[in-house]
C-alpha cells in the first residue's frame, strides 16, 4: 500500500511540475514570438507567421459546441478567421470586442504530430470575409464590383494596397494578400506586405485589427490541432470565465492541459501587448 501511495504521489508531483512549467513557458514563448519581427522565416516560401507573431482566434464557449470546431459559415466557405498579433503591427482591439479564444503555435514550433494548418490570405484590416468567395479571400457578394486577390490586380506592395484602397475608401472593396497559391512566387513577401500596410496605414484603417484566413481543418482530427493557449483579454467582462470554460472543455474532451494565458492589449497603437500565465486563472488544476 505504501509503495502504491508513493508512486501515486510521484506521478501527481510530476503532473504538478509539468503544468507549473508549461504555463510560464507558454507565456514566455508567446511574448518572444510577439516581440520577434522578421520579414520572413528563412526564404520566400516561409512567411513570417511560421516563426513569429501570434495567430489568435476569438471565440465564445457554449455547451452546444467546442470552440475549436467550425461554425456553419466556416464549414461552407472552408476557412476560419484569425488575427495576427506582432510587435510591429498596431492592434489595440480584436474583432467584435473579442475577449477569449485560442492561439495556434507558429508552424515551425508546433509539437511533433500536431495537425498542419494552412494560412490562405491576409487582410490588413477586417476583410468582411463572411461574404467573400475563394475561402474568404476573394470577391465580396455585397459589392457590384469584382474583388480579386491582390496580386491578380497588380497590387504587390503596401503602397499599392493603400493606393487601391483609397480609390473607394470602402473596406468591402479591398483585396487580400495571397499566402497560399503557387502563382505567388514570393508568398513570404506577400504576407509581409500585409504587415507593412497595417503599419503605414494605421491612422486610416477602418478597423483596428487585421484578419488572417486559415483553412478549415478536419474536425475529426481536432485533438491534434496545435493550440498553444486559451486566452482572455485583460479587463474585458467574462473573458477569464470564457477561457476557463474552453480549457475545461478541452481537458474533458482530449485529456490534455493547455494553459490559460492573460493577454494585455495596449491602449494606443504604439503600446505593447503582453502575455502572462497565472495559476489562479486555470480551471484545470495541477492534480490531474
Amino acid at each position: 500500500m505504501y509503495k502504491l501511495t508513493s508512486t501515486c504521489f510521484a506521478l501527481c508531483l510530476l503532473s504538478f511540475n509539468a503544468q507549473a512549467s508549461t504555463g510560464p513557458r507558454t507565456a514566455a514563448a508567446m511574448q518572444k514570438n510577439f516581440d520577434a519581427t522578421p520579414q520572413h522565416c528563412g526564404s520566400g516560401a516561409n512567411a513570417a507567421y511560421e516563426c513569429s507573431g501570434v495567430l489568435i482566434r476569438s471565440t465564445r464557449p457554449s455547451p452546444a459546441y467546442h470552440t475549436w470546431h467550425h461554425s456553419e459559415n466556416s464549414k461552407t466557405k472552408g476557412s476560419v478567421s484569425f488575427s495576427y498579433l506582432r510587435a510591429d503591427i498596431p492592434i489595440t482591439r480584436l474583432a467584435e470586442d473579442g475577449r477569449s479564444g485560442f492561439t495556434l503555435y507558429p508552424q515551425q514550433q508546433k509539437p511533433q504530430g500536431a495537425l498542419n494548418y494552412e494560412v490562405l490570405c491576409t487582410w490588413p484590416t477586417d476583410g468582411d470575409s463572411w461574404t467573400r468567395d475563394t475561402r474568404g479571400c476573394g470577391d465580396n457578394s455585397r459589392t457590384t464590383s469584382t474583388e480579386a486577390l491582390c496580386h491578380k490586380q497588380g497590387v504587390t506592395s503596401a503602397e499599392d494596397w493603400i493606393a487601391n484602397f483609397r480609390r473607394t475608401g470602402d473596406y468591402k472593396h479591398q483585396c487580400a494578400f495571397d499566402a497560399q497559391h503557387a502563382t505567388v512566387t514570393e508568398r513570404a513577401n506577400a504576407f509581409y506586405q500585409g504587415i507593412r500596410t497595417k503599419q503605414l496605414f494605421r491612422t486610416e484603417m477602418p478597423y483596428p485589427w487585421n484578419e488572417v484566413m486559415v483553412g478549415a481543418w478536419d474536425e475529426s482530427k481536432s485533438s491534434t490541432l496545435p493550440i498553444q493557449s486559451f486566452f482572455y483579454i485583460a479587463g474585458l467582462i467574462n473573458g477569464l470565465e470564457q477561457a476557463r470554460a474552453d480549457q475545461q472543455d478541452w481537458f474533458d474532451t482530449n485529456g490534455t492541459f493547455i494553459p490559460v494565458i492573460r493577454i494585455q492589449l495596449p491602449q494606443t497603437p504604439d503600446g505593447k501587448t503582453t502575455f502572462h500565465y497565472r495559476d489562479t486563472d486555470q480551471a484545470v488544476t495541477a492534480a490531474l
